[in-house]
């Protein structure tokens, strides 16, 4: 279970920054080739064996029942846009999966969206769907949504606003390396302006970059860490990190602020004698992070009651 998450964790991270670098403008936007792993990862869990044409009609098919038209790169844009992409405040494939979920068990669970699909069609329809994967949507989100159309709309997260997470596999300072990747999820909802933008169940990760043992000369156990960015329900990068208003919000775990928004430590326990608890930190372990920088996320409105 633990690798599978870590493994879930860096696909979306891997995800994240191709589209980070898309759309932010970075001197080397991805190549076609990068995008098109980029997207098999996304769907399938792992990149496609076989020459590019072939690989790209497979993911049309899949997507829109048919192959596409236009140059190469046009139409592994229209799969990306249709997949992940911004729609202009229509909902991509990602954003209907992540409402579907949501509404039928009130959390997500994040991993390649082809078997997340067919996981879904199984539990709601006896077993899964065949055809393009956006009709195959259309039908569950008729039976599970109010009106068969969500209502959806941009709301901004704040900076400063608090989200509750777990750490979802180990953190040590005895064990973890420098490069470890560490598994947060999200354990509440976030809801901004009366709309969901963050879902139960989102994942992202951290890496490790440093760790210190205690010693008796009184230095402090601690485990520096740098965050990945979380996914709103529309794939909008969300930046998280610790600020002064996260430290104080985490009683059950000490941590300090980094030197870069996305940076921040775990620090070990003073105990009685004075000197520092190693940091040992189990799988399950709640704490906040906070948003670092305003986003604009296009979101689901919140049914009354829930």
């Amino acid at each position: 279970m633990r690798v599978s998450m870590v493994r879930t964790a860096f696909l979306a991270a891997l995800v994240l920054t191709l589209t980070l670098s898309a759309g932010f403008g970075h001197a080397q936007a991805p190549s076609p080739v990068e995008r098109l792993v980029a997207m098999e990862n996304m769907l399938f869990g792992q990149a496609q064996q076989g020459f590019i044409v072939g690989r790209l009609e497979s993911i049309e098919r899949l997507l829109f029942g048919e192959l596409g038209t236009g140059t190469l790169p046009e139409r592994l844009n229209a799969c990306w846009s249709f997949v992940q992409g911004d729609r202009a405040g229509g909902m991509n494939v990602k954003f209907r999966l992540k409402a579907v979920q949501w509404s039928i068990y009130g959390e997500i669970t994040e991993g390649p969206i082809a078997t997340a699909l067919a996981q879904v069609e199984t539990n709601i329809l006896g077993q899964p769907r065949t055809g393009p994967m956006g009709v195959r949507l259309d039908e569950l989100i008729k039976l599970t949504i109010t009106s068969s159309r969500p209502d959806v709309g941009y709301s901004i997260l704040p900076k400063g606003a608090l989200i509750r997470v777990e750490f979802a596999s180990p953190v040590s300072s005895v064990k973890s390396r420098p490069g470890d990747l560490v598994t947060i999820r999200v354990t509440e909802d976030v809801v901004s302006e009366g709309r969901l933008v963050v879902p139960k169940g989102s994942i992202l990760t951290a890496k490790v970059t440093d760790t210190v043992r205690p010693s008796r000369l009184g230095v402090r156990a601690k485990v520096d860490m740098e965050l990945g960015y979380l996914e709103g329900m529309d794939s909008a990068p969300v930046v998280l990190g610790v600020d002064q208003a996260a430290v104080g919000a985490n009683t059950g775990i000490t941590m300090a602020t980094g030197d870069t928004l996305r940076r921040f430590s775990v620090l070990g326990k003073s105990n009685v004698l004075g000197q520092s608890d190693e940091v040992e930190i189990a799988p399950g372990t709640e704490f906040f992070l906070s948003v670092m920088q305003s986003a604009k996320i296009l979101g689901l409105s919140v049914p009354a009651g829930r």
